[in-house]
């Protein structure tokens, strides 16, 4: 047989009508709170993640139109030739050359004569009897997602008065490709289209 135990099991006092469900409300209200404060955390996160890679892509598409304008600097057929209304355009087709060794990146770039000047140099100088023959290269670069850079660079190649082409350098690789007598050539000014 089970005996009674000498003590009694207190009973919880009844709480007041109005002080009923006082914790659920307050646990249910802090963990909204807390769900609210992780979607906003999560949202900033991601926001920051796009942010990053955007910047990623527009500096590739800067070094794509970079790449570009230092093709255009070797082109072999540099020409006088080339104007403002007929510029030498690449690719001809339209659409864009592949950079190599990046699998999104690419570009595309208009070159035109702008006109010729004196040397500039000293009469000292041997080149001072050469003439500066004046080109703009308008190079866009491309990458993922819509990243695009336009950049306008100047440029000037020394050679005699009554130069009308070839080539302004000579690529470092290129054996068939004779070395030039003439003064390098100078880049003489450049700009991003469209830059804040």
């Amino acid at each position: 047989m089970i005996e009674a135990l000498p003590f009694s099991i207190p009973r919880r006092a009844a709480l007041p009508r109005r002080g009923r469900g006082f914790a659920l409300a307050t646990c249910m209200l802090l963990l909204t709170v807390c769900a609210i404060l992780a979607v906003a955390g999560f949202t900033a996160a991601l926001v920051q993640q796009r942010i990053a890679a955007n910047v990623e892509l527009r500096e590739r598409s800067f070094q794509a139109a970079e790449y570009g304008i230092e093709q255009a600097l070797q082109a072999p057929d540099l020409a006088t030739s080339t104007t403002l209304s007929a510029p030498r355009i690449v690719p001809e087709t339209g659409g864009s050359v592949p950079v190599p060794g990046a699998a999104v990146d690419s570009y595309a770039y208009r070159l035109h004569f702008a006109g010729s000047t004196p040397s500039g140099l000293p009469a000292t100088d041997p080149a001072a009897l050469l003439e500066a023959f004046h080109f703009v290269i308008e190079a866009t670069g491309f990458s993922a997602r819509g990243a695009r850079r336009t950049l306008v660079q100047n440029f000037k190649v020394l050679r005699p008065p009554d130069w009308t082409g070839g080539p302004a350098t000579c690529a470092p690789d290129d054996g068939s490709c004779a070395a030039l007598a003439y003064p390098p050539t100078s880049r003489t000014s450049w700009r991003e289209a469209e830059a804040e």
